[in-house]
């Protein structure tokens, strides 16, 4: 019988190409998973991977076993959740992973309701972006997580992951006092030659920028960067231009900064999950809060 081991080894390799890659998602040295996937090809009997330059392709046998690999690894999950089900009690440990504009509105709600529901469930809460949450919700490093995706992207999730939609979360383009009322009777135009504030290149939140801009004819003159929304948002209210950023995102104080929304534009929360998990009594009682807790934000949207 294969070592489940060796065949996820495998099937990170897949998917993340390099050696290197997969060492450091697993926490072992290159070295050590070489010698696991040498160790494999003995157990299979046949050639599992071949060198393409500097990265490592999967042979025809290959791919075939990392597909099977994905529905037994689903299936140990799937027989972990029915027994489960079984105990009188929800009780063990549930990571929920959360990007930060989520966690007081979602994530902190929905974690105090399970511990006080749950006296014996352990909830962990952990800070991650969804390009990060949702590969360890596939890794089994966290249970599942609050992500989303913006509305001008297509999102596929890796196979055996599941996403159920929450609310929406609008876009808002923050403007100082000056340019909020051309900015109200003219739309975005009005702000086409006003300095950006904007993530750093490669961030999830500049392509709502850069995507607002170009549907309404002009390219954004970007003279600052932060990593923060709440950061931008005093940037905007100290006058050093405009920015976009998710409604949820804004805190009380600077709502006055709102000039208006982004036509077409928004942010679609939901939790992601692995199927097999779904029948897992912790995971179904952590969807359901979240979508009780999401409720008043989706009717609100």
């Amino acid at each position: 019988m294969y070592d489940i081991r060796r065949l996820i080894l495998l099937r990170d390799l897949a998917e993340h190409i390099t050696m290197t890659a997969v060492s450091e998602l697993h926490g072992i040295t290159t070295s050590a998973v070489s010698q696991q996937l040498r160790i494999l090809e003995e157990e299979v009997g046949t050639v599992l991977t071949r060198k393409e330059g500097r990265v490592l392709r999967l042979t025809s046998a290959g791919r075939v076993l990392v597909d099977h690999t994905s529905r037994i690894i689903a299936a140990l999950e799937e027989a972990e959740s029915a027994v489960a089900a079984t105990a009188e009690q929800i009780t063990g440990v549930l990571t929920l992973a959360t990007f930060r504009t989520a966690q007081t509105r979602l994530a902190l709600p929905v974690a105090a309701q399970l511990r006080e529901q749950y006296p014996r469930l352990r909830v962990r809460v952990v800070d991650l972006m969804p390009v990060d949450s949702v590969p360890a919700v596939r890794q089994q490093e966290v249970d599942l997580a609050i992500s989303y995706a913006y509305s001008f992207r297509a999102r596929d999730l890796p196979l055996g992951l599941e996403s159920e939609y929450l609310f929406s979360d609008p876009l808002v383009l923050l403007a100082p006092d000056a340019l909020r009322e051309r900015v109200r009777q003219h739309g975005l135009v009005a702000v086409r030659d006003a300095d950006w504030i904007t993530a750093r290149d490669g961030a999830p939140s500049i392509a709502s920028v850069l995507y607002a801009c170009r549907e309404s004819g002009f390219a954004p003159r970007i003279e600052h960067r932060s990593a923060s929304f709440a950061a931008m948002a005093e940037m905007v209210e100290y006058g050093l231009g405009v920015t976009i950023v998710p409604q949820m995102s804004v805190s009380p104080e600077h709502h006055r900064l709102i000039a208006c929304p982004v036509a077409g534009g928004n942010r679609q929360v939901g939790v992601t999950y692995r199927r097999a998990s779904l029948e897992r009594p912790a995971v179904a009682a952590a969807i359901h809060a979240l979508r009780t807790v999401a409720q008043p934000l989706r009717l609100a949207s």
